[in-house]
C-alpha cells in the first residue's frame, strides 16, 4: 500500500471495530492496512480475511516477516511469534472489522467522496474522473475494480483524511449490495453509467437492475450530485428518487454534457462540449460517453475547462480495456475485463469504426450471470454479429454455442465460425485464421480469461522466433 495511507493506532482499531487488544501496546501505529502478504509494505496493519477457499490466518507469520505492525485476526495461533513492537487485535469477524474500520476512517475524511456504479463502464468512468479531479487537488482512486465490500473498504482506507477527493467503484450482483456499500461510503456525488442486461440471474430484468443501482441514492448527500445517462430512459427514472442536483450526460439534446462533432485522430477521439474542443486518448463512442460522465463530476467539483482539457489528455485506460497489440501483422484488441449484452454492443460498435486493412475477426466469450435470458441473449448476439461486417467468428465457452447457433441462422456459408470450450483451446485456431492486416476483437466475461489467447499466441511466436534463430 502506498506511503500516503493514513496512520492509525492499535487503540484506534480496537475502538472502531470493538476488538480486543491481545498483545502489544495500544499506541502502536500502522501506515495503512492490507490483506495480502505478497504485496504488503513494512509498517502496515495486516487483516486476516477468511473466505470460502482460503484462510489468511495461515499467512500471519509472513505478514510479521514483511513488517506488519498490527495484526487483526479472529483467533491467535500458538505458532505465531509476535515481536514486542507488533500488536495483535482479536475481532469476531475480520470482514466486518474491515468495514467498521473503513466507516470510522470515512468519518475523519474532509474531502468529497464520489461513487461510480452502473452496468458497464464503471472502471473507465472511475479512472477518467480521478484523472480529472487530480487537476484540482489530492485524489485517491479505487485500485483496479475494487467494487465489493472488501474492495470499497480498502479503497476508503487507502485515502488520506486530508484528500480532496476519493473516487470509489461500486458493483453488485444481488439486491442490497449497493445499499451496503453506499451506506459505508456516504458519497457526496454519484454516477450511474447505464442500466444494462447484467446479473439478470439475481435481478430478473432491467427494472431489477435499475432498482439495484438506485439503492445508492438513499445514502447520497442530499446537497450533492447525481449523474445519470441521458440516453438511457430507465436510468433517467432514478432522478425522481433524489432531491438534490441531477446532471446528465449523453448525445440527447437536453443532456448537461452533450459531446458532438466527434472525429477520430489516430488513437484519440476529438469532440466538442460547451464550445470547446477536447481530445480523449481513447476510441469509441462509448468512451466519449464515459468521459462525458466524468465531465459532469469535474464541473461540479469546480474544475475549469482548462483543467478538464489537461486532465482528459492524461487519461490512461484501465487494464484489459481496448488494449491493442500487434503480433505478426495481426492487430488484437483485448477488451476482456467483463462483458454483458450492453458492453458487447458498445465494443462491437467501436470495432466496426476501426480502420481495418483486411478482415474483422470476432472472438466472443460467454456473458455470465444472465439467468433464464442467457441462451436467447447469446443467440441474439450471434445474429447481430452475422448482420455486421464481422468476417469470422470464434466463440468460446459453453454458453457461446448459442452465439454460433444465432450466427448460422443468418451468416452465409462462406463466413467462418468456430467454437471452443476454453481460451486455451481457442488460441491456435485464432492464430491460424488471422493473417497480416486482420484485426481481432477479443471480448468476454472476466471468468473466461480470454486474454490468455493473446498470451499463448505471443508465447508461440516467441518460441518460433527462437527456433528460427537457432
Amino acid at each position: 500500500m502506498a506511503e500516503h495511507t493514513p496512520k492509525f493506532t492499535a487503540g484506534d482499531i480496537v475502538q472502531a471495530c470493538g476488538g480486543r487488544l491481545a498483545a502489544g501496546r495500544p499506541e502502536l501505529a500502522a501506515d495503512g492496512l492490507w490483506t495480502d502478504t505478497r504485496t504488503m509494505t513494512p509498517g502496515q496493519a495486516f487483516l486476516a480475511l477468511i473466505g470460502p477457499n482460503f484462510d489468511a490466518h495461515e499467512f500471519v507469520p509472513q505478514a510479521i516477516e514483511a513488517g506488519a505492525r498490527i495484526i487483526i485476526a479472529q483467533r491467535q495461533e500458538e505458532s505465531w511469534s509476535l515481536p514486542l513492537d507488533v500488536a495483535l487485535i482479536i475481532v469476531g469477524d475480520t470482514t466486518k472489522a474491515l468495514m467498521d474500520l473503513a466507516a470510522w476512517h470515512r468519518s475523519r475524511m474532509r474531502g468529497r467522496v464520489i461513487a461510480v456504479t452502473g452496468s458497464c463502464g464503471k472502471s473507465t468512468v472511475k479512472a477518467m474522473t480521478a484523472a480529472l479531479l487530480a487537476q484540482a487537488g489530492a485524489c485517491t482512486v479505487a485500485r483496479k475494480s475494487f467494487n465489493n465490500r472488501i474492495g470499497v473498504s480498502l479503497s476508503l482506507l487507502d485515502a488520506k483524511a486530508v484528500d480532496d477527493f476519493v473516487v470509489l467503484e461500486m458493483g453488485a450482483n444481488h439486491f442490497g449490495e449497493i445499499d451496503e456499500l453506499a451506506r459505508l461510503a456516504r458519497p457526496h456525488a454519484a454516477v450511474i453509467t447505464c442500466i444494462g442486461e447484467c446479473h439478470l440471474e439475481a435481478f430478473g430484468d432491467l427494472k431489477g437492475v435499475r432498482d439495484a443501482k438506485a439503492e445508492l441514492v438513499a445514502h447520497l448527500d442530499p446537497e450533492g450530485l447525481l449523474v445519470l445517462n441521458a440516453d438511457d430512459r430507465l436510468c433517467l427514472t432514478i432522478a425522481s428518487a433524489y432531491k438534490g442536483q441531477v446532471r446528465t450526460f449523453g448525445f440527447a439534446r437536453d443532456a448537461y454534457v452533450r459531446p458532438h462533432g466527434l472525429r477520430r485522430e489516430g488513437e484519440n477521439t476529438v469532440f466538442r462540449v460547451w464550445g470547446r474542443t477536447f481530445r480523449l486518448p481513447a476510441v469509441g463512442q462509448h468512451n466519449v460517453l464515459n468521459a462525458a460522465a466524468a465531465l459532469c463530476l469535474a464541473r461540479w467539483a469546480g474544475l475549469s475547462l482548462e483543467q478538464v482539457r489537461d486532465g482528459l489528455a492524461e487519461i490512461k485506460m484501465p487494464e484489459l480495456r481496448w488494449e491493442k497489440r500487434v503480433l505478426a501483422g495481426v492487430t488484437y484488441l483485448i477488451d476482456a475485463y467483463n462483458s454483458n449484452p450492453t458492453a458487447m454492443r458498445a465494443a462491437l460498435a467501436a470495432f466496426l469504426e476501426e480502420p481495418v486493412a483486411r478482415r474483422r475477426i470476432m472472438v466472443c466469450g460467454d456473458m455470465l450471470e444472465l439467468g433464464a435470458a442467457s441462451i436467447p441473449l447469446h443467440r441474439r448476439l450471434g445474429r447481430v454479429l452475422a448482420l455486421t461486417g464481422i468476417d469470422s467468428l470464434v466463440a468460446v465457452g459453453p454458453l457461446s454455442r448459442s452465439v454460433v447457433d444465432g450466427w448460422r441462422e443468418i451468416a452465409s456459408d462462406g463466413r467462418e465460425v468456430f467454437h471452443f470450450e476454453t481460451a486455451e483451446e481457442a488460441w491456435a485456431a485464432v492464430h491460424a485464421i488471422a493473417s497480416p492486416g486482420d484485426w481481432v476483437l477479443i471480448k468476454g466475461s472476466r471468468m473466461m480469461q480470454l486474454e490468455k489467447i493473446v498470451a499463448a499466441i505471443t508465447e508461440h511466436l516467441s518460441v518460433k522466433g527462437k527456433e528460427a534463430a537457432a
